[in-house]
């Protein structure tokens, strides 16, 4: 009678140890998939908030770069002037969450005369 206890006692202690396993497998999967949405959301503030001040003076632009605090995330941003080609400004945010890291990269058409801007492109690019 006691092998047999001892037995069913191993397999319900396995049993439970198992659930816990994936269950906080499961959990750490929504954590990263929570944590690479609020860093995309970071950089894509990051190059919204680069767009309105090159919309503000067509001639800005940060190569050391700058941060914005987005909540508790934050979003680093380097506008470059005449990058790839004169004429153009090219901006790119890196959207941070905890160990999570996002890239937007974003060409500006700025025209020098009349400071109109056209984007080219917007996206997010692979680190």
């Amino acid at each position: 009678m006691l092998p047999v206890v001892m037995i069913l006692g191993g397999v319900i202690i396995e049993i439970t140890v198992a659930s816990a396993f994936v269950a906080y497998s499961v959990s750490q999967i929504g954590l990263g998939e929570r944590l690479s949405s609020e860093a995309l959301s970071a950089a894509r503030s990051g190059a919204m908030d680069a767009i309105a001040r090159v919309l503000q003076d067509k001639d800005f632009y940060d190569t050391d770069g700058y941060s914005l605090t987005v909540g508790n995330r934050t979003a680093s941003i380097v506008i470059t002037k005449d990058y790839p080609s004169v004429g153009q400004t090219r901006i790119v945010s890196t959207g941070t969450a905890l160990i999570r890291q996002k890239k937007i990269q974003v060409d500006l058409a700025v025209d020098s005369t009349t400071g109109e801007t056209n984007i080219i492109s917007f996206e997010e690019i692979n680190l």
